[in-house]
């Protein structure tokens, strides 16, 4: 079988306090600068799963063609039951691939059955990106982008 999917891309980390994570992540690993946000205004008026918007404090850290970001939950999300209930830690990861995220959505489906367990679209139903869920079967959230918004 030919392979579909390659290197890291992106890991998503949930923690209690973004702050003191970055914090951690500099001092001690010696990983940085972040780019800090207090809240995700982008995300303010876009459809979320079922509902309208979310909010959440995140640091994003980019080098060599991969990205670390530190999610702090502010309200109720997907991010918020997370941490809830598995406390801190890798929540989604990005992998390299060149298959359309509709190829990606459905492969996912046929493994696990469900739909993702994060959809975000514009108001207009446009999709941004989802979490495809696969947790039961391959212990990961695989987030798939929108491949059409990066043309």
């Amino acid at each position: 079988m030919e392979q579909k999917y390659g290197k890291v891309l992106h890991l998503g980390i949930v923690v209690a306090d973004m702050k003191k994570a970055v914090s951690i992540f500099e001092t001690e690993m010696g990983i940085g600068p972040w780019d800090i946000e207090e809240h995700a205004p982008f995300f303010y008026d876009k459809k979320v799963n079922d509902s309208i918007g979310m909010d959440f404090a995140a640091a994003m850290f980019r080098k060599d063609g991969y990205e670390i970001e530190v999610i702090e939950p502010i309200g109720p999300s997907i991010y918020m039951d997370f941490l809830k209930e598995h406390g801190p830690g890798v929540h989604h990861v990005m992998l390299e691939s060149k298959e359309h995220y509709t190829e990606t959505l459905a492969m996912a489906k046929r493994v696990s059955g469900r739909e993702p367990a994060l959809s975000v679209r514009f108001p207009d139903d446009t999709p941004i990106v989802f979490y495809a869920d696969m947790l039961k079967e391959i212990g990961l959230l695989l987030e798939v982008g929108n491949t059409d918004l990066q043309q």
